[in-house]
């Protein structure tokens, strides 16, 4: 597995990881830009380890409850690239969690928030 990031964008303690987001991160790039799916490429102001952020909302337009979903996963420089020229497509992103670790965010419908790393492959719902 592939050594990435920093104790500070990388390190054990989602809680911490999460809440250096707004600060702790420099936007990048928009690769998708959308009011349910945006992708989006950021990166730790410490190390510079780059990070792909992808948000999907789930409408099932009833009550307004709606599930919302985070993941959070570093990115080398070469997949940076690609995700930025178009050669690495939204919907492959998944297939990159398969060795490597990923911060999730999942919000659902009517449930608690719950944080917490995940590894392995993973469903991009909203690419196209």
């Amino acid at each position: 597995m592939a050594e990435f990031g920093c104790a500070k964008c990388y390190g054990e303690d989602e809680r911490a990881v999460w809440g250096r987001q707004r600060e702790g991160f420099e936007h990048e790039a928009e690769v998708v830009d959308g009011s349910r799916f945006a992708v989006n490429l950021r990166r730790c102001l410490g190390c510079s380890q780059r990070f792909v952020w992808i948000f999907t909302e789930v409408v099932d337009w009833m009550g307004g409850d709606d599930a919302q979903y985070v993941t959070i996963m570093p990115v080398t420089a070469e997949e940076a690239t690609g995700l930025r020229s178009g050669t690495l497509r939204p919907h492959a992103l998944g297939a990159l969690g398969r060795d490597r670790r990923h911060l999730n965010h999942d919000w659902p419908t009517g449930g608690p928030a719950r944080l917490h790393w995940r590894s392995g492959r993973f469903l991009v719902a909203g690419a196209r």
